[in-house]
């Protein structure tokens, strides 16, 4: 079950190019509704405005190899590991959570555009990153939904005590 290609069977009622126009129609709108809201709450402006200051404040101007130092330890400390979160149970969350979703992008997006022809035989790892994928977003939302974002008793709260933040 775990190394069978779920969009290979489904091609067998649904068309590949109706699957594939439909994941390139869906980041286009993804990208579309970003703009939109960015435009829409002008973050843009802030940013910019922002940056502008930041310049203006510097106090040392920086090289190219710097600013990739930069960027690069950036990348890795904040983003890559999520390190702002501590070392906590909030942070594993997190990252099961979003490796988990991106594992599952990556092999449902490569299934697919690659593999998704009843025809076609696809390697057997692409299906198991794709569950695996799945099984790690999975565990990292419920872990942070059940165990952490609701869990008002830790807090000291009566669990039937609903409040303005827990409304999404």
């Amino acid at each position: 079950m775990l190394s069978v290609n779920p969009f290979a069977i489904l091609a067998e009622t649904v068309s590949p190019i109706f699957m594939q126009s439909f994941v390139v129609l869906m980041v286009i709108l993804i990208v579309v509704g970003t703009l939109i809201d960015i435009i829409h709450k002008k973050n843009v402006k802030y940013f910019f405005e922002n940056a502008k200051k930041a310049k203006l404040s510097a106090t040392k101007t920086l090289s190219t190899g710097e600013r990739i130092s930069v960027i690069s330890k950036t990348i890795v400390s904040d983003i890559a590991t999520t390190s702002e979160l501590g070392a906590g149970k909030r942070r594993a969350a997190h990252l099961l959570g979003m490796y988990g979703t991106i594992l599952f992008w990556v092999g449902s997006a490569i299934m697919i555009f690659c593999y998704s022809s009843p025809s076609s035989d696809t390697p057997s790892f692409w299906p198991i990153i794709w569950h695996v994928g799945a099984i790690m977003t999975v565990v990292g939302g419920g872990w942070f939904w059940f165990f952490l974002r609701v869990d008002v008793y830790s807090e000291a709260q009566p669990w039937y005590r609903i409040i303005k933040a827990l409304e999404f």
